[in-house]
């Protein structure tokens, strides 16, 4: 017995590197479908790790925790669009544009883009009655994106346009209609099943944000 266990082979407790890679890559796809179907309140590591197929304890081997499987899924295109496909391959062409013009393109780039997000319009549709320190995860990479795309806007807005209330305002409006297009065929008469009813949405963002950044004298 004891030259049995003398002759034991030890193997260390090491996660080869593709394999630890493949399976936070497994818990950042899990806490995402996880948390678009039950929301944040019931959200726990025991469904993540169920969903991923991986023990619980990976969680926090690798993320610390469920705040920081949340913090790595916000980073994914999965989750939310960056920059980069909200600017398109032309950059310059869009430093060169008006306010209004640029304004616009981001909010029809933007709405375009969470439409291909079904997991991502659920969590939003959740984060409307839900609020802790998981959803203000998910925020803060929202607010980055945007000021990533607006930082190429040159021109002021007129005196009299409250930019940060106007941006609000229009991406709550965006959210609103993209998630409740999930459930609805259509709301007061426009379609949001079709192109054409979402080609009305978008040619109303150019009349409004060309209108809004008509100087007020000009108006």
């Amino acid at each position: 017995m004891g030259d049995a266990v003398a002759n034991l082979k030890i193997v260390p407790n090491v996660v080869p590197i593709r394999n630890k890679e493949l399976t936070k890559k497994r818990l950042i796809r899990a806490v995402g479908k996880v948390v678009s179907e039950v929301g944040f309140q019931k959200l726990g590591v025991n469904l993540v790790a169920r969903e991923a197929g991986v023990d619980k304890k990976l969680i926090y081997r690798y993320f610390h925790g469920l705040h920081g499987l949340m913090a790595a899924y916000s980073q994914t295109v999965d989750f939310w669009p960056t920059a980069e496909e909200l600017l398109g391959e032309d950059v310059n062409s869009i430093e060169r544009m008006s306010s209004h013009v640029l304004m616009s393109l981001f909010f029809k780039r933007y709405l375009k883009a969470i439409l291909r997000r079904p997991h991502t319009l659920e969590i939003l549709a959740w984060e409307a009655i839900e609020r802790n320190e998981l959803t203000e995860v998910l925020e803060e990479v929202r607010v980055k994106t945007a000021l990533e795309f607006f930082e190429l806007m040159e021109e002021e807005p007129p005196s009299d346009v409250d930019l940060t209330a106007l941006v609000l305002i229009m991406a709550g409006a965006i959210n609103f209609l993209a998630v409740r297009s999930r459930i609805h065929q259509s709301l007061g008469g426009v379609d949001l099943q079709s192109e054409a009813g979402w080609k009305r949405i978008e040619d109303t963002l150019d009349t409004l944000f060309e209108r809004m950044f008509t100087p007020k004298e000009a108006r």
